[in-house]
């Protein structure tokens, strides 16, 4: 009697003494078996167990006269194999969506750096002493008082000039750049 019509015969009389002889007989060949088809020892390992555990839960043992060897190898490879269909869809629908991401990222960064042009193109429509005090405070970030005493002008006249260019900002970029408007604001 060979060792699978054994463990097989056993499984009548002892359940669990049968599981484990068919787990010492049968595991590490699954294993290299599972591991040449799929090529990582963790996942082969995780189909072949997953394999025992269907044996068991199934009782396929119950309707299964003869063939051991042959049942156990079957349903590793098909195990395998689909363990592999699975990755390749999950590897293509992670690809899938990086790539909408990445569109959806460059179309954000293109609309962006049209908003920034068109407020730096309005922020430029800004009359020259406006402007310079303006970009002194947003882009360079200095302080009213800084710029007060660079222009060699009171920190009220900042203060003006800073509010008459928001205000002129505000009616040409209407509601639309706002939001970036505010966000170049929010930075100081």
């Amino acid at each position: 009697m060979s060792k699978a019509d054994a463990i097989l015969k056993l499984f009548q009389t002892d359940e669990e003494r049968a599981f484990n002889q068919l787990y010492v007989a049968y595991y590490e060949p699954l294993v290299l078996f599972a591991h040449q088809i799929i090529g990582e020892s963790a996942a082969a390992e995780d189909v072949v167990q997953d394999c025992f555990v269907d044996f068991w839960t199934s009782k396929r043992y119950k309707t299964l006269e003869a063939g051991l060897d042959k049942y156990m190898f079957q349903a590793v490879k098909y195990s395998s194999l689909n363990y592999l269909r699975g990755n390749q869809r999950k590897k293509a629908l992670y690809d899938r969506v990086v790539q909408e991401m990445d569109k959806e990222e460059e179309m954000k960064m293109e609309e962006e750096v049209d908003v920034m042009a068109e407020v730096y193109k309005t922020i430029d429509l800004l009359p020259e002493d406006r402007k310079r005090i303006f970009l002194m405070l947003f882009v360079e970030g200095r302080s009213y008082q800084e710029i007060a005493d660079a222009l060699q002008i009171s920190k009220n006249t900042v203060k003006t000039q800073l509010s008459r260019a928001l205000g002129f900002l505000r009616n040409l970029l209407k509601d639309k750049y706002i939001p970036f408007l505010l966000l170049i604001i929010d930075k100081k």
